[in-house]
């Protein structure tokens, strides 16, 4: 194999590394963003929770208000009884006090159904604090694994570059022009194996001849439909090429 061959394979691996390392590392930022948006809605969860209790909450005082009212009707109707002259006028207060207690008596009941809710309203709040707190830590160690993560990527991606400027010294200037421009017209693959005289980057089957020059590893071959620089990796020992 000619060294402008070997050092573009081996430029071609560097790479697609860092393309890789550059590709997670694009990617850290939407999976930061999909743990801020989850706490955000646990804690959304939270208020929602809250809100309600405080809902309930009002709705029994503003019930307890209604009751003390009635109950200053009833006082005062228990006042007017020693007032009361007639036999009608008697049957017509007791009838105002019957309305008043089987008004309270119904805002009583509703009262009763409310403290029921509150108690499984205030269960909901919990188990919404309980899952806002298992998000929190949960997000608290994703967020340290992607920051470590990002380090490890970041640090990688610097010893490939500088590793692919070494390895770019040991190619000649033409050519090394001609592999960078595929590059960027390739969508980052410059070089790409042959086997059984199909391009693995495009799978269109090579001429025989061209296959056959490429087989010999003694130059650089270009696939005639992808225009890719091309390489033969001979099978292990024991294993027939196909």
């Amino acid at each position: 194999m000619t060294p402008d061959l070997a050092a573009l394979i081996a430029l071609q691996k560097l790479d697609s590394l860092i393309e890789a390392a550059r590709k997670r590392l694009a990617e850290l930022p939407a999976a930061e963003q999909a743990i801020a948006a989850g706490l955000a809605s646990a804690r959304a969860g939270v208020e929602a929770a809250k809100a309600k209790v405080q809902e309930n909450v009002l709705a029994r005082r503003a019930l307890e208000k209604d009751i003390a009212a009635l109950d200053v009707r009833l006082a005062r109707f228990d006042d007017h009884k020693a007032a009361v002259k007639t036999n009608h006028e008697y049957t017509a207060l007791l009838h105002e006090i019957s309305v008043a207690k089987g008004e309270k008596t119904a805002i009583e009941d509703k009262i009763l159904v409310l403290m029921e809710e509150a108690e499984a309203l205030a269960l909901d709040q919990k188990a919404a604090e309980a899952a806002l707190a298992a998000k929190s830590t949960e997000g608290d160690k994703a967020r340290a694994a992607l920051t470590s993560e990002r380090a490890a990527f970041e640090s990688e991606a610097a010893r490939l570059s500088h590793d692919r400027a070494q390895e770019a010294r040991n190619v000649n200037g033409p050519v090394l022009a001609k592999y960078e421009q595929l590059i960027k017209q390739r969508k980052g693959v410059a070089v790409a194996r042959m086997t059984g005289e199909i391009c693995e980057a495009c799978h269109v089957r090579l001429r025989p001849h061209i296959a056959q020059q490429i087989r010999r590893n003694d130059g650089i071959v270009n696939c005639d439909n992808c225009q890719r620089i091309l390489y033969f990796e001979p099978p292990p020992a024991g294993v027939s090429a196909t």
